[in-house]
């Protein structure tokens, strides 16, 4: 298999992980990269001179994903700062406290000269503040562009993550808007049937 595209990463803050409940998901930009690095704990028992034993269990993770651009609902979302009414004004507080969130993505996959699409869902990281860099423009246009960095941790039932392998991109993308309970704001915001 070869993965040759990555699209829409979606964010939602975890609110019952025994149920998988999401809340206030929202698409945290567009993606440029997404990298998974899963930890494990190991243990090995020696017997009559040789391996006899050897256990190896996903302890936690890392994930570092790269958008280019962080929109103001993640400042609320995964790292608990205070949005204003008009999403215009963030608050940063010292004693404020970063969220666990499920990330979902789906990934472009070539097989056997098919296309296909690779959904997944990591359900529980927990993302630290993104570095913010600035510089003045030059004699060359340089792009600066934010990336987070996580740790990925299991939620009851011993599940990390899960992937689910679709024919069309609608298909995959609907399937961690579903899990994640995305609500279109473009639906939210249309007037009803009814004029109101």
């Amino acid at each position: 298999m070869a993965f040759i595209g990555l699209m829409n990463p979606y964010m939602a803050r975890l609110v019952d992980e025994k149920t998988k409940k999401y809340e206030d998901c929202f698409m945290c930009g567009n993606a440029m990269s997404i990298n998974i690095t899963p930890n494990y704990n190991e243990a090995k028992l020696y017997s009559n001179n040789h391996l006899s034993e050897y256990v190896k269990e996903f302890k936690d993770g890392n994930m570092t994903l790269g958008t280019d651009r962080l929109p103001i609902e993640a400042s609320k979302v995964c790292f608990g700062h205070e949005v204003s009414e008009d999403e215009r004004e963030v608050t940063y507080k010292t004693d404020d406290s970063a969220n666990y969130v499920g990330v979902g993505f789906y990934a472009n996959e070539m097989v056997d000269n098919v296309r296909r699409y690779v959904a997944t869902v990591v359900y529980k990281v927990k993302f630290g503040e993104a570095s913010n860099e600035y510089s003045t423009k030059g004699d060359a246009i340089e792009f600066k562009t934010p990336s987070l960095e996580g740790v990925i941790a299991g939620i009851s039932g011993n599940e990390w993550k899960k992937t689910k392998v679709f024919d069309t991109e609608d298909e995959a993308d609907k399937w961690i808007r579903d899990i994640f309970g995305y609500k279109d704001p473009a639906e939210s915001t249309a007037p009803s049937a009814a004029g109101e």
